[in-house]
């Protein structure tokens, strides 16, 4: 937990920014899918269970319509006056009743055949009626004989009688004269045909049930793929399994008083519901993309001046002064943009003051310098001295003499500040002769001049600490090989170029940046790099490139005549 704290905490802030934005619209956006969800999955599982009702009423009121046609049939028969001249003639000669059987009774009783493909046969059981005539009318007595005369409770309703293990159904009514029953009517009906609207319903994975109002199931009809209700024997523990484990719906039945069951297992139900969260899932999704793209959208966009006034800092601590941010917004960042243009304003202020001081400082001093060397008396000193080496045949000694002769002519310029390139290159001859002289000649000069650049005018005495600098620390050091000092002078589009390069010891780009921001205790590199950026801009700051083991270069850009004027 801490270490994902610590990841947090050390995050940048648009990252931040994007987590809370695109959880705190995941979490209120989670709740209401949830809910939503929620809701829907009950409503599905309503529809569900109210398309199982319809059908399932459907099928019932289906099945009650046919049994109210048979139902009619029934009291149509019991009252019609052929049906009962049979069951009150019980004197009747055999022939007339033949007769009458033949032309009337069988006719009434075979005819509805024709129209009710469910009706298997209609009989008629009665007193009066002496031998079986065909299968239509057949001597009570006989009726014992009957699978269903045994379930007869003697009621004058008609009465619906199943054998489910016989696949049986038939519908009776019994006809009394007073107490006495004188004969009962019964329709045979087809048990599959009867009861296939609710088969037809029956698709996979669900089941029906019909159960009469003595408890007995007189019908059950199933597809699953595993189903134990069937393998239960009593028809309580047949419900009991079906209201525990089975999503189901019932109706009960006008006419027969049956009761009907239509079920499914939860998971049928519940597909439905999973497919209903599938479908969800792509929007959810996209609603997830939207909200993580527009967290980052908008964190970039909070961010974006933070950012910027963050990378402006850190240009800042690394030496640049230059201030890149800007905002005109009226906010806490507008206002944070805003101080730090102040404050780096006044910082320039302040360093260019400090600067204009220390150079001012530093060219007081050389003028002083300058002032102090009485030149006419340096110059005569050095022509006696170079009169006395020659007469005493002392070469070394009247080349050291002239060549600082040159050297300090070059260098006080009679006070003036700037000097052309080809006074530079005199002033820097006569130094590097005395130093050839004082190194007993082990280095080398070369030397490459663009006769261009000649005229040009560039600050004294910028060029010698930088030789200086070179000898010292890159071609002394240096143990082995041939020690090599390059000086170019050549113009680079409207600038002058001073580059010096040795071939020493070099060091790492990182110390070598670091010369011009050390303060030597003479005259070093970091002031000529002042001066140089005071007169010219930080665009023409000293550039140090250098290698461990092949040496340093040194570069200085003087902008030319052109620039000077464009300028002025």
């Amino acid at each position: 937990m801490k270490k994902l704290l610590m990841k947090y905490k050390n995050m940048k802030y648009r990252y931040k920014l994007t987590l809370l934005l695109v959880v705190a619209s995941l979490v209120p956006m989670t709740v209401l899918a949830l809910y939503s969800h929620s809701r829907m999955s009950s409503l599905v599982r309503e529809n569900e269970m109210e398309d199982m009702y319809s059908i399932l009423e459907q099928t019932r009121e289906n099945i009650d319509g046919q049994m109210e046609i048979y139902v009619s049939l029934l009291n149509y028969l019991t009252y019609s006056p052929e049906i009962l001249e049979v069951i009150e003639n019980k004197d009747m000669d055999r022939y007339t009743a033949y007769e009458q059987y033949t032309e009337v009774v069988d006719p009434l009783l075979t005819v509805p055949k024709s129209y009710h493909d469910a009706i298997l046969g209609i009989q008629l059981f009665a007193e009066s009626i002496p031998v079986r005539h065909e299968y239509t009318l057949v001597p009570l007595d006989e009726m014992c004989g009957e699978w269903w005369s045994s379930k007869l409770d003697g009621s004058v309703m008609a009465q619906w009688i199943v054998d489910r293990d016989n696949r049986q159904i038939a519908a009776v009514r019994e006809i009394y004269n007073g107490k006495k029953r004188d004969a009962v009517l019964c329709i045979t009906l087809d048990y599959e045909k009867v009861f296939r609207p609710l088969a037809n319903i029956i698709e996979r994975n669900s089941g029906g049930i019909v159960v009469d109002k003595q408890k007995n199931v007189v019908y059950h009809g199933e597809n699953l793929a595993a189903s134990d209700i069937s393998a239960q024997k009593s028809t309580e523990k047949m419900l009991d399994r079906l209201r525990e484990e089975y999503t189901y719906v019932s109706t009960s039945g006008h006419e027969t008083r049956w009761t009907y069951y239509f079920y499914k297992p939860p998971a049928v139900i519940e597909s439905s519901v999973s497919k209903l969260l599938i479908s969800e899932i792509p929007l959810i999704g996209f609603c997830v993309v939207i909200i993580i793209v527009l967290g980052m959208t908008f964190s970039k966009l909070f961010t974006r001046n933070i950012e910027l006034l963050t990378r402006n800092m850190e240009q800042v601590n690394q030496g640049s002064r230059e201030v890149t941010v800007y905002s005109d917004s009226q906010d806490e960042v507008g206002q944070l943009i805003r101080s730090f243009h102040h404050m780096m304003d006044e910082i320039n202020r302040l360093i260019e003051e400090v600067y204009e001081n220390k150079i001012a400082l530093k060219e007081f001093e050389l003028k002083a310098l300058t002032a102090q060397i009485n030149p006419h008396f340096l110059y005569n000193s050095l022509s006696i001295i170079n009169w006395m080496a020659i007469k005493s045949r002392q070469k070394e000694i009247s080349r050291v003499t002239l060549a600082l002769s040159t050297f300090y002519r070059t260098a006080l310029s009679k006070g003036a500040d700037m000097v052309t390139v080809e006074n530079c290159i005199r002033n820097i001859e006569a130094y590097l002769e005395i130093q050839l002289i004082m190194h007993d000649n082990d280095f080398k000069v070369e030397w490459k001049i663009d006769q261009e650049v000649q005229q040009e005018l560039v600050p004294k005495l910028i060029l010698q600490p930088v030789v200086e600098n070179a000898l010292e620390h890159g071609l002394d050091v240096k143990e082995e090989g041939e020690k090599i000092l390059r000086l170019s002078f050549f113009a680079d589009g409207s600038d002058v170029v001073i580059r010096v390069d040795d071939n020493g010891m070099g060091m790492e780009q990182e110390q070598a940046k670091k010369l011009i921001t050390y303060q030597a205790k003479g005259y070093g590199l970091k002031n000529v790099n002042d001066r140089m950026c005071i007169l010219y801009g930080e665009e023409y700051a000293i550039r140090i490139l250098s290698q461990v083991g092949k040496g340093t270069r040194v570069e200085m850009r003087i902008p030319g005549k052109e620039k000077k004027d464009e300028k002025a």
